[in-house]
């Protein structure tokens, strides 16, 4: 689920260290920034446009999240790189993980307009990669909140979004469902339950199918190369037959992810 090109480029600039007074020793590279501009970077203000109205409109469903990796696999990048958003008023410091992913931050609209992405790597040896990420947990998903995340998704690209954003909000096929074991089920109360002691508490289910071409687009390394070390998958889409209230059961190892048209 990569967006659009122009944000998955990273704005790349020299950072030159300068003496810092003891005072400022734990601020994120208290250092003078030479900002080169690149017209094929997509502006900080667009991104934070994005950022603003997936945090504003999508309620609660989504977030992004970006990574930072080299752009020859050959040559690793250093080990502790780091960005900061850089505006007129100050910079805002970001956080790498372990794995290379961050967030960004959500600005102001008048801070964001002048802002830039500064880093401490050598111009042209990274590249910025960014998803959509659902923040809904497996044990929280029912066909009610599928249906929820399709229509906002859908919502959000064809009306909400403007024409010039909707490159950077994939268009939703549905949720994603991926465990190293097929083995997932959908449970619901009986609608007949109830009517006597006999039936009441009754519960339904239906297993679920792993997908054969639907495979864990996340897998890296070892497992993505052996077919039979692959997670498996299957999708919701929201238009099942069942009701809302049936529920997700699923192995304790499942991950949900947004399944994106042009995407397997």
């Amino acid at each position: 689920m990569l967006l659009g090109a122009a944000m998955m480029a990273l704005s790349t600039a020299a950072v030159q260290a300068q003496d810092t007074p003891p005072q400022q020793t734990e601020v994120l590279d208290a250092v003078s920034v030479n900002m080169k501009r690149d017209n094929s970077i997509q502006p900080y203000g667009r991104m934070n446009e994005v950022l603003s109205m997936v945090q504003r409109y999508g309620q609660g469903l989504f977030r992004l999240e970006f990574k930072l990796e080299a752009k020859d696999p050959k040559v690793p990048l250093p080990a502790a790189p780091k960005l900061a958003v850089m505006h007129a008023d100050a910079y805002v410091p970001i956080v790498i993980k372990a794995d290379g992913s961050f967030e960004l931050p959500v600005l102001p609209k008048e801070q964001a307009k002048d802002a830039e992405i500064a880093t401490n790597l050598v111009k042209g040896t990274a590249k910025m990669s960014g998803k959509l990420l659902l923040t809904v947990k497996p044990e929280q998903l029912d066909l009610a909140t599928v249906r929820k995340i399709m229509n906002t998704a859908r919502t959000m690209r064809s009306e909400i979004l403007p024409w010039y954003l909707r490159w950077a909000f994939p268009q939703a096929e549905g949720v994603r469902i991926c465990s190293a074991q097929a083995n997932w089920e959908l449970e619901w109360p009986d609608p007949a339950a109830g009517k006597s002691a006999n039936t009441a508490g009754q519960l339904l289910t239906i297993a679920l199918s792993a997908e054969p071409k639907e495979l864990d687009p996340d897998e890296v390394g070892a497992a993505k190369k052996t077919a039979a070390a692959r997670r498996q998958c299957t999708t919701l889409t929201g238009q099942e037959r069942w009701p809302d209230t049936a529920r997700l059961l699923a192995p304790t190892d499942t991950t949900l992810s947004l399944r994106v048209s042009g995407q397997n």
